[in-house]
């Protein structure tokens, strides 16, 4: 069995989160064979940052703003343009566009779908959409507005994968479409994992987008939408990491009967035969995370700067690479400069997670936006407790559910809060009942419910079910 698992703009390039997840799942199904096919944004030389497992047979590359000589693919014929101009009206619902939109590709998926930009009916289309909804708009910028938005979607429907017998993307969006297109032409399922919520993930960038003009916000977000109901529609089954998750797959989303949910998994042995650090003095917390702004570091900064009021042996360790956003970076060292930190928190770089687990007291995650923490069950089997903001799958984990076990197995506060970080950290060093309780939880939660073992037979149950 040969699987072209997809990823955009993390794997193999990016560590941490999906990458890391990826890599497990990979190199844990050693009797699968795995194509890796990798979305990025422009044509660039990097170095990626994970050796491919054994059973990796093929890598395969394409980029979304790239030039692409499709010449050997038809063009888009008048009857198509004219077929797609029915589907794409007012009042532009997402869901009846994405069914009309999968019927109208079966019919039409081996085609240079770029060749639309320079179609009559495209142009026609464009003055119309123009004339009536924003003929106050520079006609200019309009044009090349529509170009940006579309020619990425557009490269993505025309590649062609490598042929493999199941198509795994990690996300709806280009890699979905991608993926969708592929399958159609070749006669290949598709699955879906979702770690975060793409159609949800854009809306919010798309709103606070400084570069976004107003005119333009509500339909990159019908973009979007209309791209993750039609991955919804083509995927044969549809698998999230947590329950919460699935209600806003739902809502471009109608067929129940192929979502499912499988929770990270990892490995129990290897993390809970570390020792958990009872003394707390020094008062030790480790945030174990890329220094970016999404892990919202500087949250955790102005949090850390409140607890060294209340505790002088209290120190901060920031585990993970530097080098990804070094502009940020820089500003959390002038942010820890300004607040006299300098001697109360260290940025170890990247490193084994595994020698640094025994060395912490609590767990601290500080994101505007996770799925669901590979960290967390990390320092969990680890019998680590943790304070972390409410995103994605954080307070599920924390608190626990019906699947496992009730019960606090730390902190949990909304994004953004470093008071109550600051408070949450100080709870777990004043009261230690409390404190080791956590941590014998945490280790119960993550042996009953979010082992690797269980999830790699999920997953491969499911390539099964699809390829019979």
């Amino acid at each position: 069995m040969k699987v072209g698992i997809v990823f955009e703009g993390t794997y193999p390039y990016v560590t941490g989160g999906v990458s890391s997840w990826g890599n497990t799942l990979i190199k844990s199904m050693k009797d699968v064979e795995f194509c890796i096919i990798h979305i990025g944004d422009v044509p660039k030389i990097r170095k990626p940052k994970y050796n491919f497992p054994d059973n990796v047979i093929d890598y395969f590359e394409y980029f979304l703003f790239a030039k692409y000589d499709f010449s050997s693919k038809s063009i888009i014929t008048k009857q198509f343009g004219n077929k797609l101009r029915e589907i794409l009206k007012y009042p532009f619902d997402e869901k009846v566009m994405s069914e009309n939109l999968y019927k109208l590709f079966q019919q039409y998926s081996n085609y240079d779908f770029t060749s639309l930009l320079k179609s009559e009916t495209y142009w026609e289309v464009m003055l119309d959409f123009y004339k009536t909804y924003i003929p106050y708009e520079n006609f200019t910028n309009y044009f090349w507005t529509l170009q940006s938005m579309l020619l990425p979607f557009l490269n993505s429907m025309t590649v062609d994968f490598p042929k493999c017998d199941i198509y795994h993307t990690i996300t709806t969006g280009y890699a979905g479409i991608s993926a969708i297109m592929n399958g159609i032409k070749n006669n290949t399922p598709v699955i879906l994992t979702e770690h975060g919520i793409y159609h949800r993930e854009r809306q919010l960038e798309v709103l606070k987008a400084g570069w976004i003009k107003d005119e333009y916000r509500l339909a990159w977000i019908k973009l979007f939408n209309t791209i993750s109901s039609l991955v919804y529609k083509g995927s044969k089954k549809i698998t999230t990491l947590f329950s919460k998750n699935q209600l806003f797959e739902k809502e471009l989303c109608e067929d129940e009967s192929k979502m499912y949910v499988i929770p990270n998994g990892i490995d129990f042995d290897k993390f809970s035969k570390l020792e958990y650090r009872k003394e707390k003095d020094p008062y030790i917390v480790g945030l174990v995370g890329r220094v970016v702004e999404i892990k919202d570091i500087k949250t955790a900064i102005k949090a850390a700067k409140m607890v060294k009021e209340k505790i002088k042996n209290f120190k901060l360790l920031i585990i993970g690479p530097t080098d990804e956003e070094p502009e940020y970076y820089k500003e959390c060292l002038d942010m820890i400069k300004i607040f006299r930190l300098e001697d109360t928190i260290k940025f170890t770089g990247k490193v084994n997670v595994l020698d640094y687990y025994p060395k912490i007291n609590v767990l601290l995650l500080s994101s505007v936006s996770e799925g669901q923490p590979l960290v967390i069950l990390e320092a969990f089997a680890a019998g680590i407790p943790v304070v972390t903001t409410d995103v994605g799958a954080c307070s599920e984990m924390i608190y626990g559910s019906d699947e496992d076990i009730i019960g606090e197995a730390g902190i949990v506060v909304k994004p953004k809060d470093f008071v109550g970080l600051a408070k949450g950290l100080i709870e777990l060093y004043q009261n230690d009942e409390f404190r080791i309780s956590a941590s014998k939880l945490a280790r119960i939660r993550v042996k009953k419910r979010y082992r690797l073992e269980q999830m790699i037979k999920n997953y491969k149950d499911l390539y099964l079910s699809v390829v019979k």
